[in-house]
């Protein structure tokens, strides 16, 4: 099963629901899953999410924002930083927006958070991704399981 036919089973079934609960992990083969079911006893680091009543869109996306943080790093003069920032509103991914010129302890934070000075840097999660390629971070947020960019 594909992640997104995984996540797509996940909006189904939190849309539906009341009250529930959705574990979500990743498999030793690299997957991620996402169940409303407890996972198998070998599974290590699991998040739970606890949904209430149905799922709107806006919702999934606040209990992904809690899994998965996403921050940007930028500069005000930074063009690739601009590409980002427009291309994660046009996803509707929340994210934060840290401007590293602001002062030296912006910079150390970036460079004790993500090991990097160079901008713009996205952390999805764990994940740090530096510089702007854009298929690396469309398949880093498809990972962390934001929806596409809608069309258009």
């Amino acid at each position: 099963m594909t992640r997104w036919t995984a996540w797509v089973g996940v909006l189904m079934w939190a849309g539906a629901a009341h009250a529930a609960t959705l574990y979500r992990w990743v498999g030793p083969n690299g997957v991620v899953t996402y169940q409303n079911t407890p996972p198998p006893s070998s599974v290590h680091h699991v998040h739970v999410m606890h949904v209430h009543g149905r799922a709107s869109p806006a919702a999934v996306r606040k209990a992904l924002s809690a899994l998965h943080p996403v921050v940007l790093y930028r500069a005000p003069h930074c063009t690739p930083c601009r590409q980002v920032s427009a291309y994660l509103h046009r996803r509707n991914v929340p994210f934060r927006s840290i401007d590293v010129s602001r002062g030296p302890a912006a910079l150390r934070d970036m460079k004790h958070k993500t090991g990097s000075t160079t901008v713009p840097t996205v952390t999805v999660g764990r994940d740090v991704l530096v510089g702007y390629i854009h298929s690396a971070l469309k398949n880093e947020l498809a990972a962390a399981g934001y929806l596409k960019a809608p069309k258009g």
